[in-house]
């Protein structure tokens, strides 16, 4: 029999092959697989989770007080683990899926109250058919997420920590001002002259609001020897509505605001309504909203109990 030499072409084809069933073999995710759970995922947060938020979480979740048929579906390990009833969906086999069959309302009928619209069902139809992805499976239990999250900086009770004490044993105005003398000394630096009243003011007016104090302003701050004088002048600074168009902006560019289309040249080029959101953004930092209810409007508002009041 001949012996059979192979061609460059082919050991490198053949090299190729080995790499891609050791990737296999070891369990690693393709960038193919990768791309495609990307996708997946996009359909389930556009499509599922939204339609499961508003009609199934009130019963079957992890929160629910009592969790109706022992199904949760909040997480990836609830879906899998069914519900009293046995399995809920069958990958790959929409029509073999209990989850389906009650969202068509055949015999169980979810959500009770009224049927889905039927472009909704189709797209739980098509879901499980592709799989059924959810988003999460396979990820940490969250009380590991949240136990290591805790151990953050971040997360750490705030604690007032003891100046340190100044070489010359002198004692500064503010107790900030230790900590900034001390690291000077340490770098062998020293501390500029304190600033004159006409420079304090215009460093406060632009520190705060972005625009220079008027002149009359600037001589009455001069004339006012008051020991509450500069203080008197933020308070005053941070009640005005300059102060959120100042600081607002940016988190507007965090957010990437733009109130028109500089792409656009022969269609409309604004966007309508978006400088309603730019005025929330500085009205919320004008009121000084706290960032835990400022990130909360802007994620869920249309989830909000908001009563009359529109403007979030």
């Amino acid at each position: 029999m001949p012996h059979l030499v192979a061609s460059p072409t082919a050991r490198l084809l053949m090299t190729i092959w080995l790499v891609v069933c050791c990737h296999v073999v070891h369990g690693e995710e393709n960038p193919q697989t990768t791309a495609a759970n990307a996708v997946r995922a996009a359909y389930f947060e556009r499509h599922i989770r939204p339609v499961l938020v508003e009609h199934c979480y009130q019963c079957h979740s992890t929160k629910s007080q009592p969790l109706k048929g022992g199904l949760a579906l909040d997480s990836a390990a609830g879906l899998q683990a069914g519900g009293d009833s046995g399995e809920v969906v069958s990958a790959g086999q929409p029509e073999d899926s209990l989850l389906l069959s009650a969202l068509r309302h055949d015999a169980l009928e979810m959500p009770p109250k009224k049927r889905l619209p039927q472009v909704t069902i189709d797209r739980f139809a098509h879901w499980i058919e592709q799989g059924a992805y959810y988003p999460g499976a396979g990820a940490p239990p969250a009380d590991s997420v949240a136990s290591r999250a805790a151990e953050h900086w971040a997360f750490q009770p705030v604690r007032r920590p003891t100046p340190p004490a100044l070489a010359d044993g002198s004692e500064m105005e503010s107790q900030v001002d230790h900590f900034i003398r001390h690291r000077l000394t340490q770098r062998g630096l020293t501390a500029g002259r304190p600033a004159d009243r006409r420079t304090l003011i215009r460093r406060a007016y632009f520190d705060l609001i972005g625009l220079p104090p008027s002149p009359e302003a600037v001589e009455a701050f001069v004339a006012d020897e008051s020991p509450q004088a500069f203080h008197a002048v933020v308070d005053q600074l941070l009640e005005s509505p300059r102060y959120g168009e100042r600081w607002g902006r940016y988190w507007l560019d965090v957010a990437r605001y733009a109130d028109n289309k500089g792409y656009v040249f022969y269609f409309e080029k604004t966007f309508p309504w978006a400088w309603s959101y730019r005025d929330y953004v500085i009205r919320a930092f004008n009121e000084d909203l706290p960032y835990d209810r400022f990130i909360v409007e802007q994620l869920a508002a249309d989830q909000l109990d908001l009563g009359d009041d529109r403007r979030a």
